[in-house]
């Protein structure tokens, strides 16, 4: 199952709880354990994109202070060769914060998800209560 088809099913399953005024305790439980489920799979790809993030972030780092070394070198003065190297090294910033955008997405999809998860776990605990409660009555 792809990435794409994970975070649509994750919105299906948030929509369904939000639309769902009553839903019954053996619902709540199925559509929790997919939430649950389909979050650790997506997971694998939030970590994915973190590494990504780091690594073109390292990239553009080394690649600008081997160009303002390179530069230095050339007798240019150092705050012209700092100026110099960033804008040298512009792609790779903005591969830099594309990977940035997409390991935030990410991160924020399974914050949101799992506070999701956690209102769901609360009321499937309160339906439990009640239904004990009507049984002892």
């Amino acid at each position: 199952m792809g990435y794409d088809q994970v975070i649509r099913q994750v919105g299906e399953i948030i929509n369904w709880y939000h639309r769902t005024a009553d839903p019954t305790p053996e619902q709540l439980m199925d559509q929790l354990r997919r939430l649950v489920t389909l979050l650790f799979s997506y997971s694998s790809y939030a970590s994915q994109t973190k590494e990504e993030y780091n690594g073109k972030y390292f990239i553009r780092k080394i690649e600008t202070i081997k160009e303002k070394d390179r530069l230095i070198k050339n007798k240019l003065a150092v705050n012209k060769a700092e100026v110099e190297a960033m804008l040298a090294t512009e792609q790779q910033f903005l591969l830099e914060m594309e990977a940035e955008a997409l390991a935030y997405r990410a991160d924020m999809l399974i914050k949101q998800a799992n506070r999701v998860a956690d209102t769901m776990r609360s009321h499937l605990s309160l339906l439990k209560k009640e239904i004990d409660h009507s049984n002892i009555n």
